[in-house]
């Protein structure tokens, strides 16, 4: 109680109060972050951004219609749950949308009003961390099944796969609805349109994808123990940094052009950057980091560099990235390693793109058929349709397909 009494109290000092009432809306953006992946699907489209995260909460609506509102609302849930359900019945929208699709508020929000307007998520990552959630939850390592807190009326998914596997883990999803990756659809978006990216000529024969444990625990999750829970599995960074000193090693062997994307933006995220930095330092040697640190590609904000260094490569090479999956909907060509001794690090499609608990020679022979076939033979060799895992269209893209489910629900540009 006195916890939440802080909060408010944070909330008060900090924020602008507004005393008026929203004007109604025919779209609510649930989360401002979620205007990063939304804003080439909502232009032209007026809409209401709602956020949700009580950290970043800067200004509050209040009037009598909404304290009105909250008032009536007072028992479905904490009182920031019932101020936006209480905002979201005053604007009245025909559609709240997210790319936030593991929000446990949006899920809340949803259950309480989804007679009253439809709910869109759009998946914005792998959602490895389900799998994780799942895991532990059977392992008896987390106390609570954190997936039972998800709902969602409507899913815009990457591909197929998510219903396949999200219907085995129970989570509560009325329809899906596979789009593929607008994060993919928006940075091959940019990338066309920014002729300063288009002019540069960039080839690489081999691409990593790095991975490396952090600390991935959901921002709602009060239980923050995933890492360490992982890190009590001595498999599981080796099962990561393995894959790297391979690949280096392949690279070095073949003389095969090499590229490293980095995640982390130095300028805006430094702290992270040398985390991932540290990664290599602490399990390579002194010869193999000199070697990959040559390969870094240094993330630049607006430049895109892990989507374009995965299209200009012949090969990409990961673990459970979704940049895997990005490349393969592209038709490129991958091979996804999984040496963490976990089966939720698998990739969903099998064949000649996947290995796991392997040598370095079975990975310098599958390496080597990846390299020298051609794309249309190594189709052939694997078990799924490459949509499977990211619906792409490259004439009809994500962009549209959202624009296309606003249009169903009744949400109208403005021209």
């Amino acid at each position: 109680m006195k916890k939440k009494i802080i909060i408010i109290l944070k909330i008060i000092l900090r924020s602008k109060f507004i005393f008026k009432t929203p004007s109604q809306n025919e779209l609510i953006v649930f989360d401002k972050m979620s205007i990063y992946d939304l804003s080439l699907s909502l232009d032209k489209i007026n809409f209401f951004t709602l956020e949700t995260r009580i950290e970043s909460i800067k200004q509050v609506y209040l009037s009598y219609k909404i304290l009105k509102k909250i008032f009536k609302n007072f028992s479905k849930g904490n009182l920031f749950t019932v101020y936006l359900v209480s905002l979201i019945e005053i604007i009245k929208p025909k559609v709240v949308i997210t790319s936030i699709d593991n929000s446990f508020k949006f899920s809340q929000v949803a259950k309480i009003l989804e007679k009253k307007t439809n709910f869109i998520a759009i998946q914005n990552a792998t959602r490895i961390d389900y799998l994780e959630w799942d895991y532990y939850y059977k392992k008896k390592k987390l106390k609570k099944n954190y997936l039972e807190n998800l709902y969602i009326p409507n899913l815009l998914c990457h591909g197929e796969y998510e219903k396949e596997v999200f219907t085995k883990l129970n989570i509560k999803i009325k329809n899906f609805y596979p789009i593929g990756n607008l994060r993919l659809a928006n940075a091959i978006f940019n990338i066309k349109k920014d002729k300063s990216i288009l002019n540069e000529k960039i080839s690489y024969d081999i691409c990593l994808i790095a991975e490396y444990t952090v600390p991935r625990t959901h921002r709602v999750l009060k239980e923050s123990i995933l890492h360490s829970i992982v890190m009590q599995n001595s498999d599981v960074e080796p099962g990561y940094y393995n894959v790297a000193k391979y690949t280096i090693k392949f690279c070095k062997k073949h003389n095969l052009k090499l590229a490293i994307p980095l995640k982390r933006d130095v300028k805006n995220n430094h702290e992270m950057h040398k985390v991932e930095i540290d990664f290599f330092k602490k399990n390579l040697s002194k010869d193999d980091y000199d070697y990959a640190e040559k390969c870094f590609i240094e993330k630049k904000e607006k430049k895109f560099t892990s989507f374009r260094t995965i299209m200009d490569s012949k090969v990409a090479i990961g673990v459970t990235t979704s940049l895997l999956r990005d490349k393969i909907a592209l038709g490129g060509k991958i091979l996804a390693c999984n040496l963490t001794k976990l089966e939720l690090n698998d990739f969903p499609i099998s064949g000649i793109c996947k290995l796991k608990d392997f040598s370095y020679e079975e990975f310098e022979k599958r390496l080597l058929e990846i390299y020298s076939i051609s794309k249309e033979s190594y189709f052939s060799k694997i078990d799924k349709d490459r949509n499977y895992v990211g619906k792409y269209d490259e004439n009809y893209s994500s962009i549209d397909l959202v624009r296309e489910k606003l249009s169903h629900f009744g949400v109208s540009k403005n021209y």
